[in-house]
């Protein structure tokens, strides 16, 4: 989570998933983050989930195999990754250095994450400074990251020809990407509002409170596209590219039209599934209504593969009361193309070195 800022250097941002693998080359400039390629492949089967790299020789070969056709090598390499088992917190300390703030959170860490510390990997990073009781405070995000997960992925980047530099997790990586995307969609402006930017990806979803630039909250979810495709194939016996036509197939998943129909069972299904989705999204939404009850949420921001679902926005407004986007557009990353799939790569690339 500790990254330098030098402007102008090319970089790989790999964003491994347990479906989809994407990958951007470029580099961030002072108008902006200039992409120069991004592309994207299947996941060979069984060899990541969840965060965790489970045959890193085969998954290997084949992103070696496609950054080769795409003229892609040597570098510095930035990964980012996404994973249930990583636990943050956001700790209120009293303003200190960053070493200070190391050597408080090596004897304070147990109140708050109770766990075998010697298995994991502890970042910081300070996000916010706020006034109490006439002190000023620092609010300090907290990851601790199973050292497992690092070192595979070290050496994952390291038999990819590339050089490893910076391990991100999707949240900062999102966070990242809102403060330096200038507008979204062409009307909305990040640091003006309380956003919740929800990635729907495949294993899992990722919630990240946004208020004005800083971040709040961030939480993994275990359901995602996976969850969804399972229930389909179960309810209605189809598979593979079967599951994918009847997701595109639908015209507006937040509305069923009256009468049978086989296209309307498939959309009711895969609204219910997304509902159970939302359910779990709404515990987060209410944890942090009791945290920050003065800052609302007032946008939801949409992005990752469940996005693409014709409707979703409408069924995430219904259901939270709250204005909902799929992320299509910024202003400031060049070029554009379909930037919705390449967020979290987006956001690697970026380095930043403040609160």
């Amino acid at each position: 989570m500790k990254v330098f800022s030098f402007l102008g250097s090319s970089i790989t941002a790999v964003d491994l998933g347990s479906y989809e693998t994407k990958i951007i080359a470029g580099k961030q400039e002072r108008e902006g983050i200039s992409v120069k390629k991004a592309f994207s492949f299947l996941t060979p089967p069984n060899t990541y989930d969840n965060g965790y790299i489970e045959d890193g020789f085969k998954l290997a070969a084949v992103v070696r195999e496609e950054l080769a056709k795409n003229n892609i090598s040597g570098g510095t390499c930035h990964i980012t990754v996404k994973s249930t088992s990583i636990l943050t917190r956001e700790i209120l300390l009293p303003k200190l250095s960053d070493k200070d703030i190391e050597g408080l959170l090596h004897y304070q860490m147990e109140e708050h994450l109770p766990m075998d510390f010697s298995k994991y990997v502890i970042q910081h990073k300070a996000i916010e400074r706020i006034t109490e009781d006439g002190k000023e405070k620092l609010n300090v995000l907290v990851a601790a990251v199973p050292k497992e997960l690092v070192e595979t992925h070290y050496d994952f980047v390291r038999k990819l020809g590339l050089k490893p530099e910076v391990m991100d997790y999707q949240s900062n990586s999102i966070w990242k990407f809102l403060n330096h995307a200038g507008s979204v969609n062409g009307s909305l402006y990040p640091q003006d509002k309380t956003i919740a930017a929800i990635d729907l990806g495949y294993s899992s979803s990722n919630v990240t409170i946004i208020s004005e630039g800083k971040a709040k909250l961030n939480r993994a979810i275990d359901s995602g596209g996976y969850s969804l495709d399972k229930n389909i194939s179960s309810l209605t016996g189809l598979s593979g590219g079967e599951i994918k036509a009847c997701k595109q197939g639908i015209i507006d998943v937040s509305t069923v039209q009256e009468g049978y129909s086989e296209q309307n069972r498939y959309t009711n299904i895969v609204k219910t599934s997304i509902e159970g989705i939302m359910d779990k999204i709404d515990k987060v939404f209410k944890y942090y209504a009791s945290k920050e009850p003065e800052k609302r949420l007032e946008v939801l921001l949409l992005y990752g593969g469940l996005s693409r679902i014709r409707g979703i926005d409408n069924l995430f407004s219904g259901y939270f009361n709250i204005p909902a986007l799929v992320l299509n557009s910024t202003s400031r990353i060049y070029p554009n193309g379909d930037i919705n799939a390449y967020v979290n790569c987006a956001g690697a690339l970026i380095r930043d070195n403040g609160v």
